[in-house]
């Protein structure tokens, strides 16, 4: 293992194997880390199947907007310089660089997977999921301008969630082959190794023998054994479909029961349908089964609050704030907790701090003017407060991947 390319922001690290005719370069995901003291995205992975590797990794979820990215894919070209395939990888961020970059790279296979066309609000306004990193970010026109890719890359994607808004962005500057798979969310890796199909997905795009239709078929035949399937099969039920939703959502846990994600659905539509006990119940053997990760405590939280027991919430909420405490929605989120557990001074407090850290969000001010305006009226209007936690109570995973 060696370092390539190091700079405050990128580094480019190398992990050859014993076959150097192949090599994939891999880009981090959104949430994989700070800093570089850590493994690349796939390092586990491409190791163990003796394939070499060059992991590109940035220093923080900025979308590779480095001015020294040219400089970065110098060093790439230069240690696959004779290689017979070289390919470029990741997962939404990571399948955003993928295809950016690639290039650069020198690349003549592209795998992403989920991947954005941009998250600048200028050219992607449809775009919440990492609405402050997107604001704070300085766009670079060299890396985020019309995307060019000598490669067809092969691009897997849900198309019913805002990927598909990307993909088609994508499909209107570049040709690509295009894997369609309804209702797997995003990222599409997670049903992927789910259903089995991720490492030949990579080994067939690397060695050029992917046929892009018959593996569309295979993966989609795949659904029906997916517990990750039929769990958002579940959350995309209309409301009047509420039976359905929780059969589909229980049968998904039956299937997986060690999965949390497809626990969280069940939480979640338990929760709206009424079953608040139950769905409190299954948070808890979530959170248990995560070991109290924070992605999975804002969901337990949620919870509390839609079944009126913000009070319990609170000391939970806390902690997923203390976490990530950069992220302001994490802060408005916290303050209809708070505001629900009838501290009002401090929920008005903790919208002040998410207005501090994403200044340009219409949102929080909104929030801010309303909690004042109850507090002269001497209200606490409970429906308005738990509307609010659960909208900015995001998962943060689900849309930091």
């Amino acid at each position: 293992m060696s370092d390539l390319f190091f700079s405050d922001n990128v580094v480019v690290r190398s992990i050859p194997a014993s076959d150097t005719s192949r090599w994939v370069v891999t880009f981090d995901n959104y949430g994989i880390g700070h800093g570089f003291d850590r493994s690349g995205f796939g390092q586990e992975f491409l190791a163990e199947a003796g394939i070499s590797a060059l992991h590109v990794m940035g220093a923080r979820e900025d979308w590779y907007q480095y001015p020294e990215m040219g400089e970065a894919m110098k060093a790439v070209r230069q240690a696959t310089s004779g290689a017979e395939r070289v390919m470029t990888y990741g997962s939404s961020m990571g399948g955003y660089a993928a295809l950016r970059f690639s290039d650069a790279a020198g690349a003549n296979a592209v795998l992403a997977i989920s991947p954005q066309y941009s998250i600048d609000p200028r050219k992607v306004p449809f775009e919440k999921r990492w609405i402050q990193d997107s604001r704070r970010i300085r766009w670079l026109p060299e890396i985020d301008g019309r995307l060019t890719s000598a490669a067809r890359p092969v691009v897997v994607f849900d198309p019913t969630s805002e990927d598909g808004r990307h993909i088609a962005l994508i499909q209107a500057d570049i040709a690509i082959t295009a894997i369609r798979l309804p209702h797997v969310s995003h990222p599409a890796t997670t049903y992927l190794g789910e259903v089995g199909l991720l490492k030949p997905l990579v080994f067939q795009t690397l060695s050029g023998e992917l046929d892009g239709p018959s593996f569309n078929r295979q993966a989609r035949l795949a659904r029906r054994t997916s517990s990750l399937y039929v769990s958002n099969l579940a959350q995309a039920q209309p409301g009047y479909r509420q039976e359905l939703a929780l059969s589909l959502a229980r049968l998904s846990v039956e299937r997986a029961p060690g999965n949390p994600l497809v626990g969280t659905t069940l939480a979640r539509i338990l929760s709206r349908a009424g079953e608040h006990d139950e769905a409190i119940a299954e948070m808890e053997r979530v959170t248990a089964l995560t070991n109290g990760d924070p992605n999975y405590l804002v969901h337990y939280v949620n919870a509390l609050m839609a079944a009126n027991r913000p009070a319990e919430a609170l000391v939970t909420a806390r902690e997923v704030v203390a976490t990530w405490p950069h992220m302001a929605h994490l802060h408005a989120w916290e303050s209809a907790v708070l505001w629900g557990a009838g501290q009002y001074d401090a929920a008005i407090e903790a919208t002040a701090r998410a207005i501090t850290l994403d200044p340009q969000d219409k949102k929080y001010p909104r929030l801010l003017k309303n909690y004042r305006q109850k507090r002269a009226e001497g209200q606490a209007p409970w429906r308005w407060v738990r509307r609010w936690s659960a909208s900015l109570g995001r998962f943060r995973s689900g849309a930091a991947s």
